[in-house]
């Protein structure tokens, strides 16, 4: 995709400053050198972040503090793109943004007011980029974010090398270290690269909807085979028992010959429902019976609760005598002892005078306790009548409540058979009418698979259908196969790996010539060593300078091969690295200009840039390439086709965020 940066623009949140601007050459290798915390390393953030990034990764401090709106300009083959976007403040980013789009534009000079949402802008760079508008998933129901259309916003991954990732052994592109980035990187390669294009994609699509429809028509087409084949293995059974229910007049019995064709025949002159005689019911009979079931229902419950009732009152009768039997054994025992005073005999003996019958002596006293006992005895005496009169009473209620009982039984028992009677004769009935329904169902049935049969034999569109959609997608297959084969894709990784040796030699990594692999599903590079015949992976390689020359001689290699897909390139024509010289120059040494140049480094500082103006001439200047550095303008000032950008080194007094932008 041919797009490069023209600007990059600041607005202050400061009343009266004017806006901060950093040009970009499309024709030149960029360089904007400058000294720790000057803001040189935020130029990548920010360009994210106006190309609709999901999160804000401008640095919190100064740059966001004193800015209001971040932007772009950038140029689209002849047509120039203004991006912009406002500083989120406490959130991690904003949708608010600003777009603007036109052969000439003029860049708003006050603070701005939001036309865009990212999404918008984030679909329009899509269209621009010739993405398909189609994802990666089979299945609709269960797509994984990684699997969704793909974005502008993935194609960075080419383009940004940031100071934590360009010497980085782990990290190869620019995001992959997040889980969400990886595998969406992973998905989008294989289009990046050429071997999955946009066709591609549509054809994939349009298979699958082929292959539904095919599915879904053979799941038809089987269960009609399946009722065919059932009907096969079973005609003759069927046969039979429509005769039995007396759905088929006049038809033969079958004979062992008999064919398909000679039961569907026979079987097509089967009764309608309205041709078979129903019985007849006398009209309210129903109603009737049902009225009379209920009252017996309910004198069977009345009984129940009567009989209920009575064994009750039998059960306290008999109760009570048990407690009384007791009761009566105590009053006899008492009665017992006071036999002398209960015959009577000394109460005769105690008429007329007071001397005792025994020892003959005078008792005045002791006759009136004599007569006390008297008194007892003749009412234990009473109690005792009472008691025996009383059981007398109660066994007779006992016996009339058992002969009662019984009755209501015997009653209860008839109420049951009737009640019986009236079940099984209801029975009968339904069961009847269930055979008649169930006739009428199996008419149905017969006639619904006569129907398939017939649909079989007929209709011949259905196995068109299918044979059309066959040859549709054994067409689509070949289509797909000759843009995502594994031959192809070997092609690609080989002439993208010859391009990595070419640029790694130019770099002065050490074992440049090593058979160096860029793996697409593990996002890093696989190196050869001729000696042992193993491959290593880039974090099993040691040096900081080594993994350097990897990354850019990588990226280089790739926007090289990008560029010979022509329209099917969806890589964004530009590269940022930041701080390549990192892995040669300490952080004693960065900001001190003459260590620099006393460095044994230089020679290998200066191949970064060599190696940048050779890729460039490699491809005719197509692609933009833009360095964040600290290393002094003397160590590659020399080297054709690169411009230092404001024209000077970034300090304190020449940053990113003007001095006077600060609030007093």
């Amino acid at each position: 995709m041919d797009i490069k940066i023209v600007k990059v623009i600041l607005w202050p949140k400061k009343l009266g400053e004017t806006r901060r601007e950093i040009n970009f050459n499309g024709n030149k290798i960029n360089v904007i050198v400058g000294d720790s915390q000057t803001g040189k390393s935020s130029i990548i953030p920010i360009v994210d972040y106006c190309f609709g990034s999901n999160k804000c990764a401008i640095p919190v401090g100064p740059i966001r503090d004193c800015t209001q709106w971040f932007g772009i300009l950038v140029k689209h083959n002849n047509t120039h793109i203004l991006l912009c976007r406002k500083e989120p403040g406490v959130n991690y980013s904003t949708s608010e943004m600003y777009y603007d789009e036109g052969t000439k534009l003029n860049i708003p000079q006050q603070i701005l007011q939001s036309n865009r949402t990212s999404k918008e802008v984030v679909n329009r760079l899509n269209q621009l980029s010739r993405l398909p508008n189609l994802d990666f998933s089979d299945n609709e129901l269960d797509k994984k974010a990684y699997e969704e259309r793909p974005s502008f916003k993935d194609f960075l991954a080419f383009c940004f090398q940031p100071q934590h990732i360009i010497a980085n052994p782990y990290t190869l592109f620019y995001k992959a270290d997040t889980i969400e980035h990886r595998f969406k990187l992973q998905t989008i390669f294989p289009l990046a690269l050429g071997l999955i294009r946009n066709e591609t994609l549509e054809h994939q699509k349009r298979q699958k909807l082929l292959k539904d429809e095919y599915r879904r028509l053979q799941g038809i087409l089987e269960e009609k085979k399946k009722i065919k084949n059932a009907w096969d293995a079973e005609i003759k059974a069927n046969y039979l028992q429509a005769l039995e229910l007396g759905i088929l007049k006049n038809v033969p019995f079958p004979e062992d010959d008999w064919k398909l064709e000679d039961y569907v025949f026979h079987l097509s002159q089967i009764l309608r429902p309205n041709q078979i005689l129903s019985p007849q019911y006398t009209e309210g009979l129903s109603s009737r019976i049902i009225a009379y079931k209920t009252r017996l229902e309910k004198k069977e419950k009345g009984l129940l609760d009567d009989i209920d009732d009575r064994k009750y009152r039998l059960h306290q009768i008999r109760n009570f005598n048990e407690i009384t039997l007791g009761y009566r054994s105590a009053v006899q025992s008492q009665r017992g002892r006071l036999e002398l005073a209960y015959n009577g005999w000394l109460k005769e003996k105690l008429k007329s005078e007071n001397t005792c019958p025994v020892c003959g002596s005078i008792h005045e006293k002791g006759n009136k306790d004599i007569h006390q006992l008297i008194k007892i005895s003749e009412n234990l005496n009473s109690k005792l009548a009472n008691l025996n009169e009383t059981r007398g009473l109660l066994d007779k209620e006992a016996t009339i409540l058992e002969r009662e009982i019984a009755e209501v039984e015997k009653t209860l028992n008839n109420v049951r058979n009737e009640l019986e009677n009236l079940g099984r004769q209801n029975e009968q009935i339904e069961k009847q009418q269930r055979s008649i329904e169930n006739t009428y169902r199996y008419i149905g049935r017969i006639e619904q698979n006569l129907k398939n049969l017939n649909e079989i034999n007929e209709d011949s569109n259905l196995m068109m259908r299918l044979q059309e959609l066959s040859l549709e997608i054994e067409r689509l297959q070949i289509l797909i196969n000759q843009t995502n084969n594994k031959h192809l894709e070997e092609d690609v990784l080989k002439r993208i790996s010859q391009n990595i040796i070419l640029y790694k030699e130019i770099l002065k990594v050490e074992n440049f010539s090593n058979p160096t692999r860029l793996d697409i599903k593990e996002l890093t590079l696989r190196i050869s060593s001729p000696k042992t015949g193993k491959e290593d992976y880039l974090w099993e390689i040691g040096s900081g300078s080594n993994w350097m020359g990897f990354h850019i001689s990588t990226l280089l290699a790739i926007h090289e091969f990008c560029l010979s897909l022509k329209l099917n390139n969806h890589v964004p024509s530009f590269i940022f690295l930041d701080q390549p010289s990192q892995a040669y120059f300490p952080e004693a040494i960065k900001d001190n200009e003459q260590a620099q140049k006393d460095s044994d480094d230089l020679v290998r500082v200066k191949a970064i840039f060599q190696a940048v103006a050779e890729f460039r001439k490699r491809t005719n200047r197509k692609v933009q390439v833009i360095i964040l550095e600290h290393a002094s303008h003397d160590i590659w000032g020399d080297i054709k086709g690169t411009q230092l950008i404001d024209n000077a080194r970034w300090d304190k007094d020449n940053a990113l965020i003007p001095e006077s932008w600060f609030s007093e």
